[in-house]
């Protein structure tokens, strides 16, 4: 009964080292639970044994919580790049059509040219955005107007 209790002392000891380590210090929002969850099933898997009661927990259970952390991170760190990517992508696209609206109406043209778009035109609605502080890459709206079409 003791040899139990010190697995579980000690799977718990790692749980919550692995969660200070990959979650606390990284500001994730993941539960204790999810994250113990997550070792957990990965461990029945790759070992067909639950971590209590496996005689060689300590080296197991660090690589589980070690890639499951990395697995965490490196997901969260993709989601704010993908968010941050469509946020510029919507920025682009409204200063697209707010310069298209304004050169429509100084130079008087009707559909189709009102909606005709040029490369030099994307050139000239980054300079005006990366001057006036709304993007931080002066390419970024060339980038993306490569990358949409």
């Amino acid at each position: 009964m003791d040899d139990i209790q010190e697995q579980i002392s000690l799977y718990e000891a790692i749980i919550e080292v692995n969660y200070e380590y990959w979650i606390t210090e990284n500001e994730l929002d993941v539960e204790v639970e999810d994250f113990r969850l997550q070792v957990d099933l990965r461990y029945r898997l790759r070992f067909q044994t639950f971590p209590v009661g496996d005689e060689h927990i300590e080296a197991r259970m660090d690589e589980i919580c070690d890639e499951v952390g990395e697995e965490l991170v490196t997901n969260e760190i993709t989601s704010q790049e993908n968010e941050e990517s469509n946020k510029l992508k919507e920025r682009f696209l409204k200063s697209v059509e707010i310069f298209l609206r304004q050169k429509s109406e100084a130079y008087e043209q009707s559909y189709p040219q009102n909606r005709r778009l040029k490369r030099k035109d994307i050139k000239i609605i980054q300079k005006i955005d990366f001057l006036t502080d709304v993007i931080d890459d002066k390419n970024a709206y060339v980038d993306i107007f490569d990358e949409m079409v």
